[in-house]
């Protein structure tokens, strides 16, 4: 939740009856800034790659790195769209069961775990030195949203 609160969002927090709602509400909102943090992440991370890329097109085209650096810009894209295209916090309303706000708190985390591991892209991205590190710490990314689109899911629909 957010550490700096509008004085609306303060008294609707003290309304009896009212204040689950805001807080499950103040929970999404930090789900959907924390996910589109991590795309930002990875969208300049592709872009390193992409200056990256276009420096070794110009010394060498047929180098073998570029098969590899477009597989991994590849990669990256996939990512960003299961991350745009995954259910939000939000999507609770019309549902048969009910996301709670420990469910959400644990979405959250992993959108922390997963913003994380979306820097360290980043940071790798900068150089050809970690190339080979950048889809180990994908495939964690991978697992951070299988991991996270479980908690969608009843504990017997698991």
């Amino acid at each position: 939740m957010p550490k700096e609160l509008t004085p609306l969002e303060q008294l609707q927090l003290l309304v009896p009856g009212y204040r689950g709602y805001k807080v499950k509400d103040l929970i999404r909102q930090d789900d959907f800034l924390i996910r589109q943090s991590t795309i930002s992440k990875l969208q300049n991370a592709i872009n390193n790659l992409s200056m990256i890329e276009s420096q070794i097109v110009s010394s060498n085209p047929f180098s073998p790195i570029l098969k590899r650096i477009e597989f991994i810009i590849s990669e990256i894209r996939t990512l960003i769209g299961i991350i745009l295209s995954s259910q939000g916090g939000g999507a609770d309303v019309y549902a048969r069961y009910k996301i709670q706000t420990e469910q959400l708190d644990e979405i959250v985390k992993n959108d922390l775990e997963m913003i994380s591991l979306a820097n360290q892209v980043y940071n790798l991205s900068s150089s050809l030195d970690n190339l080979e590190q950048i889809p180990l710490l994908l495939n964690q990314i991978r697992q951070v949203l299988i991991s996270r689109d479980k908690l969608f899911f009843p504990q017997e629909y698991r």
